[in-house]
């Protein structure tokens, strides 16, 4: 009996074996398929339930009847056609040598220190008036920008330096344009300031370089093509899609140190501002007229938090670095452009993250980029005019597609960054590149300024023997 009984449980235990074996590997393919379907599902869109006549997407795109600006002259007869501002930083030197070779342009230079400002122009043989005033002095700032059609502010981080600035030029009714990639500082300058600029016909232009023109125009551009106009919109749908394809570039000292010093007054911010960080994950922080019709994203970047395939861009990637500013950005242009219900994300393939990765790590080699650079340090020539960067944006809406590849040249950060926001500065400064002008508030640069005119204009600006700016039509 004992021996029969031990055949019986040897002859048991391989059936046992088995079925545990079956169970786990059914496990597995279950988590497989659950990962799988994680990674190449966007995240969850709001629907339309909400989108009746309460809404507002059926009503025509009126601007407010706010007359002739209350305050400050009219911008014609100003001084300066641009004050640079923080002139004396690692981009404002690059801005200021570009601005210089525009022709029947008024330039002035500003900043706290008057020797530097001074060195700057000697430096680059510049014929530019210098203008001594500090970020906080507000009675200084105030006098600067009533001189001045448009103000350039490159003094960040901007959590700390830019709210007098643009207290200044809302003041005085002037054009202002910023690098700011700080969503709490623009969200900031909404709550603080959109009345009185509108008021005043100021216009403030936030996110005016790398981040986050590239994403802003291309998503203007793809939109336009499937014949989402300015106006009245109705429940449908539209998706957009940016992803980085490449990017070769690296960061200042200053930059870095601003990086650093911006973390902490942002977080100071947040908690003497009375929001919580929760408001960082909102997606429409920037768009507080958002209604529940128009709130169609649930996530910040658009992309999700985690790796995955994109069908739209038909790629594999990540949320881009800067998604959580420029996405926030393309909202507030979609908004102001009364273009309805419009659901946009960001990303970056794995493919641009290799290729960066081995381009960074050549010119390291060579000795081009400084890893931890102190500030007034930089990428070093050949990464400035080498650099560049490459966006894919797609957009449908039903069974239309439309799809553009953008280019810039030149170092993201710095070369292309300098020369994109003194373009978008000289547009400002002109009524026939602008859109509405008189008419004042919190602006992105898509809805600020005319789409063909400022693509135009950054096209025809040369760095090296390539164009700043390509839009390609896929």
């Amino acid at each position: 009996k004992q021996f029969l009984r031990r055949s019986i449980t040897v002859q048991q235990r391989p059936a046992a074996r088995s079925s545990k074996m079956y169970m786990f590997a059914a496990l597995l393919v279950a988590l497989f398929a659950l990962t799988l379907y994680a990674i190449t599902s966007p995240p969850t869109l709001v629907a339309p339930e909400k989108c009746g006549k309460e809404s507002g997407l059926n009503t025509p795109h009126v601007v407010p009847s706010l007359g002739k600006p209350t305050v400050g002259t009219l911008l014609s007869s100003r001084e300066y056609d641009v004050v640079v501002f923080g002139a004396t930083g690692f981009t404002g030197k690059l801005v200021v040598e570009y601005l210089k070779g525009v022709r029947g342009v008024k330039v002035a230079m500003a900043g706290r220190n008057e020797a530097k400002l001074n060195d700057l122009k000697s430096a680059l043989g510049l014929d530019f008036d210098v203008i001594v005033s500090s970020a906080t002095d507000i009675d200084a700032l105030s006098s600067l920008a009533e001189k001045t059609r448009v103000l350039l502010s490159l003094a960040g981080p901007y959590a700390l330096f830019g709210r007098r600035v643009v207290e200044a030029c809302v003041r005085s009714g002037t054009n202002y344009v910023d690098l700011s990639g700080e969503f709490f500082f623009h969200r900031d300058m909404l709550d603080r300031y959109q009345e009185t600029a509108q008021k005043t016909g100021a216009k403030i232009v936030v996110a005016g370089g790398y981040d986050s023109v590239p994403f802003d125009l291309g998503s203007q551009l793809v939109l336009r093509d499937l014949d989402v106009k300015p106006g009245p919109q109705g429940p449908e749908l539209t998706t957009v899609v940016s992803l980085v394809e490449s990017c070769h570039g690296w960061l200042s000292g200053g930059t870095l140190a601003s990086m650093i010093e911006g973390i902490g007054a942002t977080l100071s911010g947040v908690l003497e501002g009375g929001k919580s960080m929760k408001h960082s994950q909102d997606p429409y922080i920037d768009v507080p007229e958002a209604n529940d019709c128009t709130r169609v994203d649930t996530e910040a970047t658009g992309w999700g938090y985690f790796p995955r395939y994109d069908r739209i861009v038909e790629d594999w990637g990540i949320p881009h670095f800067m998604a959580y500013c420029n996405s926030r950005v393309v909202r507030r242009t979609v908004h102001l452009m009364r273009q309805g219900r419009v659901s946009y994300s960001e990303g970056m393939s794995f493919g641009a993250m290799f290729d960066a990765t081995i381009w960074a790590a050549k010119e390291w080699w060579k000795g081009e980029i400084i890893l931890m650079p102190k500030p007034g340090e930089g990428p070093g020539p050949s990464v400035m005019k080498s650099g560049g960067f490459s966006v894919k944006v797609v957009g449908t809406r039903g069974e239309e597609q439309a799809a553009y590849r953008i280019t810039g040249a030149g170092d993201p950060g710095y070369e292309f960054t300098s020369k994109c926001v003194a373009t978008v500065a000289l547009c400002l400064s002109d009524t026939s590149c602008e859109r509405r002008p008189g008419e004042g508030g919190i602006f992105t640069v898509g809805s600020a300024v005319k789409g063909k005119s400022i693509r135009e204009r950054l096209g025809s600006v040369m760095v090296g023997d390539r164009k700043l700016m390509k839009f390609e039509k896929l």
